[in-house]
């Protein structure tokens, strides 16, 4: 068999669903794009051809800076590069292409820049319906934790004091030690659910994504800030842009939101305030959790971040704690290259402050 194995690359190339693209540096045109980028983008190779730069016109706004700053940084690292974005079809419909860029080096100099890009909406789809979901759920969880504790706790009172009021009825206090006994299983298991659902968020591979963080706090924020009057406590959430774009992995992101604000819920009394609020700086962005609640004691302060210490306080409202909060709270957001601190004062609250790297083509 004779047949030239450039003829069955192009062949292959052809047929694929996938953009595959070879760019000519030195030149500066496009040498070879094949028919998917005309079946994804809905525009002819032609104009693209002919004005590589005609690339960047079709690019969704939001993300034009982002490209254009990738770019950059693979001319100059000459390095492989994964990137993921938006265009615009003709008719206005949003796509996400996710797009593979290898650099050919000759002799030391960049001459080629070849790679695939592929329709990644249906992904990107499901990813942000996850987190939704990864949202509802972790948000629900905590909240349904503080609402059952309450009666709960209220059913084990009574029976305490049923017990007292009628000592002589053994039959009476066979059946309360009976509620009892099911009351303190109940608070466990609960207990148990959050802790399991803590640990399991936090050994998760870390699979970062380009997101928007405002948008991510707001789906964990909204189901606490409906629930607001049945906890009674304000809840408020801020940010310095409508949008903020950096590199994390959703679900390990979202569980540092939930398990601040949680622990805010839990040490700030009736009618009390917490704040959220997230910044954009120059190279990462700052969220901070705020409460006027009851401060952390002096004596806790320099293991709050450790494992299973005494810093797992009960909470004002009887809730318990096995003390992996914070520790996990400070063990995803390093995963992440982030920082976590806080400052406190007893009886005026605690904020605590998590920053976190934008990433390297969103700066």
């Amino acid at each position: 068999m004779n047949t030239d194995i450039n003829v069955i690359l192009r062949q292959l190339t052809d047929q694929s669903d996938e953009i595959c693209f070879i760019y000519n540096i030195i030149d500066g045109r496009i040498d070879y794009v094949n028919q998917a980028f005309e079946t994804i983008t809905k525009r002819e190779r032609k104009g693209l051809i002919e004005d590589p730069k005609a690339l960047l016109k079709i690019v969704h706004k939001e993300d034009l800076a982002y490209l254009k700053n990738a770019l950059q940084h693979l001319l100059e690292k000459k390095e492989a590069s994964l990137l993921n974005f938006r265009i615009l079809q003709p008719d206005h419909n949003e796509r996400w292409i996710r797009l593979k860029i290898l650099p050919i080096i000759e002799e030391g100099e960049l001459m080629y820049l070849t790679g695939k890009g592929e329709d990644d909406s249906a992904r990107k789809a499901s990813i942000f319906n996850m987190q939704k979901i990864n949202g509802w759920k972790d948000a629900n969880l905590e909240i349904l934790s503080h609402d059952l504790r309450g009666p709960i706790g209220s059913v084990q009172m009574l029976t305490s004091i049923i017990d007292k009021k009628i000592p002589d009825n053994p039959e009476l206090q066979k059946l309360t030690s009976m509620i009892t006994d099911i009351s303190k299983r109940n608070i466990d298991l609960i207990q148990t659910l959050l802790t399991n659902e803590f640990l399991a968020t936090a050994e998760v591979e870390l699979s970062k994504e380009r997101l928007d963080v405002v948008w991510e706090i707001n789906q964990a924020m909204d189901i606490y800030i409906l629930s607001r009057e049945n906890m009674q406590k304000q809840i408020k959430f801020t940010h310095s842009h409508d949008q903020i774009y950096a590199e994390v992995d959703s679900m390990k992101f979202l569980q540092i939101i939930n398990n601040l604000v949680s622990n805010a819920i839990k040490f700030t009394a009736e009618n009390g305030h917490i704040k959220i609020h997230v910044e954009k700086l120059e190279t990462s962005f700052l969220v901070t959790v705020q409460d006027n609640g009851i401060g952390i004691p002096k004596s806790l302060q320099p293991i709050l971040f450790k494992k299973y210490t005494k810093a797992g306080r009960e909470g004002l409202e009887g809730e318990e704690s096995v003390g992996l909060g914070m520790w996990i709270v400070k063990t995803l957001t390093e995963v992440h290259d982030g920082k976590v601190w806080f400052e406190t004062e007893t009886k005026k609250g605690t904020t605590f402050y998590v920053e976190i790297p934008l990433g390297n083509f969103l700066l």
